[in-house]
């Protein structure tokens, strides 16, 4: 029966370490060194709080600086280093939780316009969305007793919080949020990070608002201990080109932060990989302000389609479509298919290694979307439509922030235009892909006397708009107000003989001098 009894307590104590809720972290770990002096550990090694939640590599940041900031817990030289990494080795959020929240992974000025879905949401945001971006929150997963202490967490660091929300009663509110975030926001288990296979050549498939498309190649080898180099050529659609060299950092097996200079310009990229693929964002701060997307793929014998140039066909007109990949074949007319959709195929050839042209007669009037073949590869889809109907811009309310001195550049948007289709299920319409309008600032009248235009400075013909002036008073304007002010974006773009206006807002800003409640 002893025995029996042991073989219990023995398999009990296995299955809760595959389940991820034993000693995530061994005594000789520096997390297990830092934080089980204050977290004193369980009997089964776990360490409270700590492992009762999971985040974000940069949320894990927010919480060790806070650690070190209000508790003393020193940090030495790698010591943030160390403890990232091994915390998001099983504390992190999955791949698909941290994909609904990667606007913030860049900790830049995300134009990410963060609505309500439910009416649970909608008390949420009421509660909190007031300080925090609803991104944060989305950011945790927690078990339901760690959610509940949150209220008192915010009492203790933000007293005036109750004065702050007067209009309600917060602790009631906070309580009943708070129970609703531990349904919704669990903690589930503890992440196993998988094994990770970067070292190699990459093709890179890009787009930046505002410039067009990219396209170059990659390199990535191993440094140890999740480190990586990486460089690169990249070439953009417009025949410019730039070369970029850095350092990239890979948390919980598939969290990449990339830290590179792309023709003397400092970028940071987010990134998360899956297999032979890397999905993600990079931004250029101030002064070289730009935000792009990209997939890159593993470079390897076979052929594989990354996308499709432009991503719709009007009925009526004769488009080239550019097919991009790897290793993509020699193709003739007869190579290439549209599924369910009359789309004459005119002219098909490989100009590169991996670029096809493929010209194309689009007759068929209805909206829809087709299904593009090449030599029996799958290349996606093709939107069709009748026509434009309009374009719409983006983002409706675009948010700059002024310099605020050395620590706080100035921050801009980048704003773009984007072609609608009448009809679909959606009330505005299909969206069919971004079309190369120009831009201008009006002034969008609130006041009298309203002079914000004057001030606020320009924006570029592409949508690019980076503020000039700082955050501070400015004596020439009444009541030597600062730099700030509210105007209209003005796009237009002309498609043969008929052309599309849209007019967005832009609200020129403060600083964000507290980027942790981001």
């Amino acid at each position: 029966m002893r025995h029996i009894k042991m073989m219990g307590i023995a398999t009990g104590l296995a299955l809760l370490a595959v389940a991820g809720n034993a000693q995530a972290f061994s005594q000789d770990s520096l997390v297990w060194q830092k934080c089980s002096g204050c977290h004193t550990p369980a009997a089964d090694g776990r360490i409270p709080r700590v492992e009762d939640l999971r985040t974000t590599p940069e949320e894990w940041t927010v919480i060790v600086d806070r650690m070190s900031r209000l508790h003393g817990m020193p940090l030495g030289k790698g010591d943030m280093d160390t403890l990232l990494k091994e915390l998001c080795a099983t504390q992190i959020l999955n791949p698909e939780e941290q994909a609904r929240v990667s606007y913030l992974s860049l900790w830049h000025n995300s134009q990410q316009m963060e609505v309500p879905a439910d009416a649970g949401q909608e008390r949420l945001f009421t509660t909190c969305v007031r300080c925090h971006t609803a991104g944060k929150i989305f950011s945790y997963r927690m078990t339901a007793a760690n959610w509940a202490k949150l209220r008192d967490f915010h009492l203790y660091v933000v007293p005036t919080v109750i004065g702050q929300m007067r209009e309600m009663h917060w602790v009631t509110e906070a309580d009943a949020v708070l129970g609703y975030l531990g349904g919704e926001l669990p903690y589930g288990k503890a992440w196993s990070a998988p094994k990770a296979r970067l070292d190699g050549a990459w093709g890179v498939f890009g787009y930046q608002p505002g410039r067009g498309t990219y396209r170059g190649e990659a390199r990535i080898t191993g440094a140890g201990n999740a480190e990586y180099r990486l460089t690169g050529s990249l070439t953009y659609s417009d025949g410019t080109s730039e070369t970029f060299d850095g350092e990239g950092t890979l948390y919980g097996g598939y969290a990449l932060r990339t830290r590179t200079r792309n023709n003397g310009f400092a970028a940071n990229g987010a990134y998360l990989v899956s297999g032979d693929e890397i999905r993600g964002e990079n931004h250029f701060p101030a002064p070289n302000f730009r935000t792009s997307s990209a997939r890159w793929l593993r470079k390897g014998d076979g052929a594989i389609i990354a996308r499709v140039l432009p991503a719709f066909l009007l009925a009526g007109e004769k488009t080239t479509l550019t097919v991009e990949g790897l290793n993509l074949p020699d193709v003739t007319v007869r190579d290439v298919s549209f599924s369910g959709a009359r789309v004459e195929v005119l002219s098909a050839r490989r100009v590169a290694a991996g670029v096809l042209d493929i010209e194309v007669l689009n007759n068929t009037a209805q909206l829809g979307e087709t299904r593009l073949i090449v030599r029996g590869l799958d290349a996606g889809t093709v939107k069709l439509a009748p026509r434009i109907d309009r374009i719409v811009v983006t983002p409706a309310m675009g948010r700059a922030r002024l310099s605020g001195g050395a620590y706080y550049p100035a921050e801009g948007v980048q704003f773009e235009a984007i072609a609608y289709a009448n009809g679909g299920d959606a009330a505005e319409g299909v969206a069919l892909g971004p079309v190369p309008a120009s831009f201008k600032l009006a002034e969008e009248t609130t006041r009298p006397g309203d002079d914000d235009l004057r001030w606020l400075g320009g924006i570029l013909p592409n949508g690019t708009y980076l503020p000039v002036g700082d955050y501070g008073p400015n004596p020439l304007r009444n009541f030597s107000a600062e730099n700030s002010g509210l105007v209209k974006v003005v796009a237009q773009y002309t498609r043969g003989t008929q052309t599309f206006t849209a007019e967005a807002q832009l609200a020129v800003t403060m600083p964000d001098f507290i980027g942790r409640i981001r």
